[in-house]
């Protein structure tokens, strides 16, 4: 097995540049950031800045290549992911590892069509309370990468022997790096979680235009308990779909969530509240639509998820309008 040295950033949005600066800190020679034509120009007359902090990172220049790298991250939003697939392409060889840090269960099946899936393991990303704006990004919190197989033979959230090569090698790599990690032992119930807090916190969050501070328990300062239980509401249509999908969340996963979000910035907000701040389009296909579809495919009505992807697609629609109806 081939030792992971070399780590490509592809996104160097809030959660690509909280994962680079990480990899960074460690040996600023292992990280590079993808891009190309005026983007790549901007990089590097700009620069990129982490929580205040100007980094050099090193960049790769999409359209010419003369080495491949160990490990490509993926970083993007859903709607740029086939650009980014086909940016990659230069850079991956015969022993390049991919991981796709997208919100939604789909995104290595996408990935897998054009690369194969032998090197492609599970991944998503939980707990950061990165924003990103321009060439600047901040955070407190950094996240955990959770990745793996669909079952993995893990031991506390570290890779065993028994783990196959590549969540060994990406393991091996993460400890190195200093890079925060876990590996599940069912990614894809992981993955299914992350999907039911996304649908949840993303979307209530971006319709409301609320940070984290107004979801937390009742007694926090910014507490709004209507929000909250909106935000549960369009959970439960996740678990309520989980169930025919073989995957059996339950309530006690969004407790899970409740306290992990009670200790969250409470100023920050969730990255479809910043797009939707920014008249930026959103990922709603990927969250709503996405438990709509399940929803008919299974006969389990999804009335909540319904209004919120419709009230999406109308603040998308008013964004592009801005001329009309004024900034949001």
């Amino acid at each position: 097995m081939k030792e992971i040295k070399t780590v490509l950033i592809a996104g160097a949005g809030a959660v690509g540049l909280t994962v680079a600066s990480t990899i960074y800190e460690w040996d600023p020679k292992s990280v590079y950031i993808l891009a190309k034509g005026e983007r790549l120009r901007k990089y590097k007359n700009s620069g990129l800045f982490v929580n205040g902090k100007k980094i050099d990172f090193l960049f790769a220049d999409a359209e010419k290549t003369d080495c491949k790298a160990d490990l490509i991250i993926i970083a993007c939003k859903f709607h740029h992911l086939a650009q980014i697939i086909d940016d990659i392409k230069n850079y991956v060889g015969k022993e390049t590892y991919i991981l796709s840090l997208l919100n939604g269960i789909s995104s290595e099946e996408i990935i897998a069509k054009e690369y194969g899936r032998r090197r492609i393991p599970y991944a998503l990303i939980l707990g950061t309370d990165a924003q990103h704006k321009d060439c600047h990004t901040v955070f407190n919190q950094k996240g955990i990468i959770f990745f793996g197989e669909e079952k993995n033979p893990s031991v506390g959230g570290k890779a065993t022997p028994e783990c196959s090569d590549a969540v060994r090698l990406i393991s091996d790599f993460f400890e190195r790096s200093k890079v925060p990690y876990s590996v599940p032992n069912d990614m894809i119930r992981q993955q299914w979680v992350k999907f039911m807090i996304n649908v949840g916190i993303n979307q209530v969050s971006a319709v409301l235009k609320l940070p984290y501070g107004a979801f937390q328990a009742n007694g926090k300062p910014f507490n709004i308990p209507f929000a909250r239980e909106l935000m549960t509401d369009a959970m439960k249509e996740v678990i309520a779909v989980s169930k025919p999908a073989g995957v059996n969340l339950n309530e006690s996963d969004m407790q899970e969530w409740f306290d992990f979000l009670d200790n969250l910035t409470p100023e920050s907000c969730t990255s479809m509240c910043q797009d939707i701040k920014a008249g930026r389009k959103t990922e709603v296909e990927m969250f709503a639509e996405t438990v709509i579809a399940l929803g008919k495919k299974y006969g389990i009505p999804t009335p909540v998820n319904s209004v919120l992807g419709k009230q999406i697609r109308s603040l998308e629609a008013r964004a592009r309008m801005q001329d009309f109806f004024g900034a949001l």
